[in-house]
């Protein structure tokens, strides 16, 4: 029987730029049916380079492509009384809207979600915009840029010296993107039980926050400012070296004997053999002699001899390698990572971008090329009139109390650091059992109730167990038989060892879904390289691509592409959770984490594998042509007042066309030199970007960055503070205004601040139900819950099985 896409048969119409482009393509990839609708000229995206062929044409547009192959095309004047009609006919027999309009605009149309309900009960209505729908900046304008400022994501990345730097891609969007995927099958799953649509407010600034990995956990737990340390990652684990024939990510975790060893033998360890160097606290705390002396050790190397040595002694060294060079990645080529997709409107085969995971039961596959500007319009209406006629909507059932959608849904947690903790984490906010199995040696960052680690742990259970005893890997084993989803993140021989693979899951519960998030995946020549997130943001690309033009890569501060595989995990056992909702069958899903990342480098990978020139732009617009676009110093008042060692406040300023040129002149008053021939137009300001940044600069620097971003938004510019940890957490009143930060009680009665859920469900709500457990603190509860008596119990524990 030939496989299905988990999504067949669900139908999407997505009013999306360049914010949820990449949900609907989500969707579209796992089976749905996603119908863009477009303006009379088309979406502005089709006019964004760089363009195959080289010359500029709306049909040939790279960065349109890789976000709407798979979809179909209708064009639609949504301003005209007649076009709207239509619009509704295909609201009525949809099952999804995705869109990503200014707040109030779709009520000014009249097709708002309760006009919208009223023709589609089942309808889910989902609203990704730059700070939500409701509070006092609802109406204000981003870009990725932005979004990234305000979100905390770019304030820590780059070097102290210099301006935060902008991650690579699209990656606020893209966070977004994943995040309102998520609230869209969480609404889907609800409706399927209840027949009952719902409304998602889903905030970009919200999904931002809760994609950066230490910013406001550190700060709730040290009230300290997490500042930019060049290439060296907040942990102090990673830092770039340069190799005689490229760049390099050194690594002082993993097999540090090992490692130590090598260089000895190179003659080249200075001091780096004595005892104290054996604690990995220590290489932490003295990580800038550790690094400085590996960086002479490597400077003769090359990066092939560095790499391949440090993974045969299971050291996670990693190549920065450069865009050009991730398609050629052994692994990625292994896997067939890449696949091609037939044009036949220009005979040929386009190569994209692959699947961030892999099922075994409901395939991922991009489905046709990007469509023609309105290429289906009639097709599509006459299917929404066919379709309306002939599914009868069934009558919703009773409103029930508040439940979160995952209620009853049990987790077996096998995951650790933050990949996989992300995953289960956002399962957990939304009512899943999630019961952690840990070692009595858990690596935690901090305190495990709040700060770090309890953001990471908020609201699931914990138990310890001694896997390495056959009675320990027993009750993991009664456990996993009660449960819905089985989650690791080890590499694939960890759980293979246990005895628990899918085959051997599947006969403790037949329809169980088993996630893994390895490193590299099942398969392919690199499958049993070890890793952590920075080793694949290396690998990927980032690290290379994101550094001023001329100076050293910096890359990430943090490890993104954890977090990037925690929410593309929720959403991958959320699909499965779907397809099994619909056909009783559970399914293995095998995500490789660098897979996930390479997926989210956007049009820039598009643009490689087709044969463009990628160069690292530091600041740079990376979508519509923008001038001035970047990130400009301000005054820090902080800093005059000593209360901070520098300045450094940034705002982000983004001016896209005229419109925004004209209006940024203006809310600066006006200066002579904005009427000079070179800044008269676009073509002009690009050319002279240099400049122009320059004098923009020198405005910014006499002022505070929150007022000059609450003036530009004032005059319709899209700009926004660079934010770091006691903005977001103390100072952002939008934030505060929306309710965004969660609280939970812990037994011991002390109140505790977490990052909230960053949509939200108008039926369904998640929350943080809960704060970190403590190390084995529900041992005993979910024993008895598996039916062990007190005395079993008391006697496992003084054996050292549970603790």
């Amino acid at each position: 029987m030939e496989q299905l896409p988990a999504l067949d048969g669900v139908r999407v119409l997505e009013l999306s730029d360049e914010k949820g482009a990449y949900c609907g393509k989500l969707l579209a990839d796992m089976g749905a049916e996603v119908v863009k609708i477009e303006p009379p000229g088309g979406d502005p995206t089709r006019r964004i380079g760089p363009f195959h062929g080289g010359h500029p044409d709306p049909e040939r547009s790279l960065f349109f492509w890789h976000y709407n192959a798979g979809k179909r095309s209708a064009v639609l004047d949504l301003s005209a009384a007649s076009d709207r009609e239509r619009f509704r006919q295909l609201a009525a027999a949809a099952d999804v809207l995705l869109e990503t309009l200014p707040p109030g605009t779709m009520e000014r149309w009249q097709l708002s979600f309760e006009e919208l309900r009223a023709l589609n009960p089942r309808l889910v209505f989902a609203s990704l915009t730059a700070f939500g729908q409701s509070g006092p900046r609802a109406h204000w304008r981003t870009s990725d840029t932005v979004a990234q400022a305000v979100g905390g994501m770019l304030f820590v990345n780059g070097f102290p010296d210099e301006p935060p730097l902008r991650g690579f891609g699209l990656q606020a969007y893209h966070t977004a993107s994943a995040y309102t995927a998520i609230a869209i099958l969480l609404a889907l799953l609800h409706r399927e039980r209840t027949g009952r649509g719902q409304r998602i407010d889903a905030s970009v600034q919200e999904c931002v926050i809760c994609a950066v990995e230490h910013v406001t956990g550190w700060y709730r737990q040290s009230g300290r400012i997490a500042e930019r340390r060049g290439s060296l990652h907040w942990t102090r684990y990673f830092r770039v070296g340069k190799c005689r024939d490229g760049y390099i990510l050194h690594c002082a975790l993993g097999d540090w004997t090992s490692l130590v060893e090598w260089v000895k033998a190179d003659g080249e360890a200075q001091d780096l053999d004595r005892p104290e160097w054996e604690d990995y606290r220590y290489r932490r705390d003295h990580c800038e002699h550790l690094f400085d002396v590996l960086d002479q050790w490597v400077a003769h190397r090359s990066v092939a001899e560095i790499v391949e040595g440090a993974q045969l002694r299971r050291i996670p060294y990693a190549a920065v390698a450069p865009l050009e060079e991730v398609p050629r990645h052994p692994q990625l080529q292994g896997r067939e990572f890449f696949v091609e997709v037939f044009h036949e409107d220009i005979a040929a085969r386009i190569r994209y971008p692959g699947a961030p995971y892999r099922f075994s039961a409901t395939p991922w596959r991009i489905r046709s090329r990007p469509p023609h500007l309105g290429e289906h319009t009639a097709e599509v209406l006459a299917e929404a009139e066919r379709t309306r006629r002939a599914r009868p909507l069934a009558a919703p059932s009773p409103v029930e109390g508040e439940r979160r959608v995952l209620e009853g849904i049990r987790v077996a947690d096998f995951t650790w650091v933050v990949a996989g903790p992300v995953a289960t984490r956002i399962l957990a906010d939304h009512g899943a059992d999630v019961i952690k199995i840990e070692r009595p040696d858990s690596l935690d960052f901090g305190t495990r109730r709040g700060g770090l680690t309890g953001n990471l742990n908020r609201g699931k259970r914990s138990i310890v167990l001694d896997m390495n005893d056959p009675r320990g890997l027993s009750i993991a084993r009664r456990l996993i038989a009660t449960a819905d989803v089985v989650v690791d993140n080890f590499s694939p021989r960890v759980m293979a060892n246990w005895g628990l693979t899918f085959e051997e899951l599947r006969k403790l519960r037949p329809d169980i879904i088993a996630l893994s998030m390895s490193g590299f995946g099942h398969t392919g020549p690199h499958r049993d390289y070890v890793s952590y997130g920075p080793t694949l943001q290396a690998l990927a690309g980032y690290t290379y691509m994101m550094r001023l033009p001329g100076r050293e890569p910096a890359g990430w501060g943090y490890s993104y592409a954890d977090m990037a595989a925690g929410y593309t995990g929720a959403l991958a056992v959320l699909l499965a959770l779907w397809h099994r909702q619909r056909t009783g069958r559970g399914q293995f899903i095998d995500l490789s984490q660098f897979e996930s990342a390479v997926a989210l480098l956007g049009p820039g990978l598009l643009g490689v594998l087709n044969g463009q020139s990628v160069e690292p732009r530091g600041n740079e617009s990376p979508e519509a042509a923008a001038a001035p676009h970047g990130v400009y110093r301000c005054a820090d008042r902080r800093a005059e007042r000593g209360n901070r060692s520098r300045a450094d406040r940034w705002c982000a300023i983004a001016a896209f066309g005229e419109e925004d040129w004209q209006r940024l002149v203006a809310a600066m008053g006006s200066p002579p030199w904005a009427g000079e021939e070179r800044f008269r137009t676009l073509a002009a300001r690009l050319e002279h970007r240099k400049d122009l940044d320059a004098l923009v600069e020198a405005w910014t620097r006499e002022r505070d960055a929150w007022q000059v971003m609450e003036l530009l938004q004032a005059a319709g510019v899209p700009a926004g503070v660079v934010a770091d940890a006691e903005d977001l957490c103390a100072r952002d009143e939008h934030l505060r205004a929306r309710g965004f930060w969660a609280r939970a009680v812990s037994p011991e009665g002390e109140v505790l601040e977490f990052d909230g859920v960053p949509f939200r469900l108008s039926e369904t709500p998640g929350r943080v139900a809960g704060p970190g457990p403590m190390l084995g603190e529900h041992t005993d509860a979910v024993l008895a819950e598996l039916g062990f008596s007190r005395q079993e119990i008391a006697q496992l524990r003084s054996e050292g099985v549970v603790a």
